[in-house]
């Protein structure tokens, strides 16, 4: 495994001329392994330029790498233009979109046809003035205007299929099951809200100019959106290697101190996620120390890695989460690893069971 993870720190470092020793590779194996971390495109940067220096995978799985690549390449291309279109379709109805993650990763990446493309996450307002809960309605029956199957979760509305991309709608970016620490995220993402739906970036290609959120909002709201799913379902590297390059790219655009930036990790519960990413970062993908924004939590980091080895791309290769195919069997697994994770991150695990039963009676109400 160490080979591996050789291989995708020469992938995401393009400045990196160190060549990883790759004697008695399981070439199968990692290219395996990448397609279940959904990181098979950025893993395919490393393998071009090893084969720059000699070094290949056997013909055949080359090809087929290749081809993977490709068509990564022509799903990025088609989001992209999704995307543009879905920001245009919102314009004219008079509403307010702002990319979150996905498409705005991209353009952090040193080639933005690497990542691999999931659905398109968009946060959207009303117009201006509007309360948080007349907006959660609002965009509830916008949505449902498009799509009459949409079913509505505390923090998106599923928007249906769109030139064939999924969309998630989002009234609010992400939440915590902490009451007081999801009070005071979810006040934080007002107060910052305005900023991100002017910040305006250029697609690649000349596809259009779309609103993506600022490096400043991202440390916070990435951690908090890999938070979330770590202990809900399970973690990727792919949500690793996003933040890598966020914070590559975040050293000369942070305009806080980051004495400034614990202060607010900390009170928003975000700091133990934070040290245990740091030294993901740091240990296992090499992220130079100079760019952490937290002390390294070893203990907490190596469960970050075991939980991103067990389960792949958002936990979808833990036999566990296959198993959990009933209501009652989701609910089980859920305090089950509510129980396993209470060590590390308590205040999260406790609160879990709670705003289970209350997200319940939310559903019922907006649905």
């Amino acid at each position: 495994m160490k080979q591996y993870f050789d291989v995708i720190r020469y992938a995401i470092e393009p400045d990196r001329d160190i060549v990883p020793s790759v004697d008695g590779i399981d070439w199968q194996g990692l290219y395996r392994f990448s397609c279940e971390q959904a990181i098979a495109g950025v893993v395919f940067e490393g393998i071009r330029r090893l084969g720059e220096h000699g070094v290949k995978p056997p013909f055949g799985l080359l090809m087929e790498w290749v081809g993977t690549a490709e068509q990564i390449k022509g799903r990025n291309k088609a989001v992209n233009e999704a995307v543009f279109a879905l920001f245009q379709e919102l314009n004219s109805d008079g509403l307010r979109g702002c990319v979150l993650k996905g498409q705005g990763n991209n353009l952090k990446y040193s080639n933005v046809y690497t990542r691999t493309p999931g659905d398109i996450d968009v946060w959207v307002k009303m117009s201006k003035g509007r309360s948080l809960k007349n907006d959660v309605r609002g965009i509830i029956r916008y949505v449902r205007k498009q799509y009459h199957q949409a079913r509505a979760v505390y923090h998106h509305i599923d928007y249906g299929s769109y030139k064939d991309v999924e969309v998630e709608v989002h009234y609010r970016p992400s939440f915590m099951f902490n009451p007081i620490h999801n009070s005071r995220l979810q006040k934080w993402f007002r107060d910052n809200a305005d900023e991100q739906f002017q910040h305006v970036a250029e697609l690649p290609d000349g596809v259009g100019a779309i609103a993506v959120t600022t490096t400043e909002f991202n440390i916070i709201f990435q951690l908090s959106h890999i938070y979330n799913h770590l202990l809900h379902e399970g973690i990727g590297l792919r949500q690793i290697i996003d933040y890598y390059y966020l914070l590559r790219n975040a050293k000369d655009k942070l305009k806080i101190e980051n004495g400034e930036l614990i202060i607010t990790l900390r009170y928003l519960g975000l700091e133990k996620i934070a040290g245990a990413m740091m030294w993901v970062l740091n240990e296992v993908l090499g992220l130079p120390e100079k760019y952490l924004i937290a002390s390294k939590d070893e203990k907490r980091g190596r469960l970050l890695i075991s939980e991103i080895m067990k389960g792949g791309n958002f936990g979808h290769y833990d036999d566990n989460n296959r198993k959990a195919t009933t209501a009652v069997k989701k609910n089980a697994q859920r305090l089950k690893r509510d129980f396993r994770m209470m060590c590390y991150f308590p205040s999260e695990c406790l609160w879990e069971p709670i705003f289970r039963v209350y997200h319940y009676f939310w559903r019922l109400r907006y649905n």
